[in-house]
């Protein structure tokens, strides 16, 4: 499983800002998933969204990734 978040810039393109990975095997809870973070920097608003990509071992699979609903936050991202 691979995770990126994104940011979106003053030109309504997004950017890669972070990226995590972890193999987890089936089920629930907290330890079964993959995580990623991008401390905030500044006080402008900001739109993220994460990008998150399963793949299962062995197995063939479409090109397909989910994107999260956009979050407006009030910090700067960076970019």
């Amino acid at each position: 499983m691979t995770i990126w978040l994104q940011a979106k810039d003053g030109h309504g393109k997004w950017h890669s800002v972070a990226e995590g990975a972890k193999v987890v095997k089936s089920g629930g809870g907290s330890s079964r998933r993959a995580n990623v973070r991008k401390r905030c920097q500044g006080t402008g608003e900001v739109s993220w969204r994460s990008v998150i990509d399963v793949d299962i071992i062995g197995v063939s699979d479409s090109p397909e990734k989910a994107v999260t609903k956009t979050v407006s936050v009030h910090c700067g991202a960076g970019l």
